[in-house]
């Protein structure tokens, strides 16, 4: 499994398990505050989950421009990648 698959399962885990966000809804074109209806506490809360499990750090001003799964596990797995 690679970095990026990696950091989605571990997305949509949290999303699933700590938001309550339904399963079904998680796609990598899923808009995370339109369709998924997460606020900017809840994207702090995924980030931070996913920051502690791989031993990485992403600056709010990264996450800025990030309104989509796919683009949170592009983000995230590239840091991942740069960590290993």
């Amino acid at each position: 499994m690679s970095n990026r698959d990696e950091v989605v399962v571990a997305l949509k885990e949290t999303l699933v398990d700590r938001l309550k966000v339904e399963a079904s809804t998680i796609t990598e074109d899923a808009n995370l505050f339109e369709d998924l209806g997460l606020d900017s506490i809840d994207l702090m809360t995924v980030v931070m989950a996913v920051e502690e499990k791989f031993g990485i750090e992403v600056s709010d001003e990264e996450l800025e421009d990030v309104t989509t799964l796919g683009q949170a596990a592009d983000l995230l797995s590239a840091k991942v990648g740069s960590n290993a």
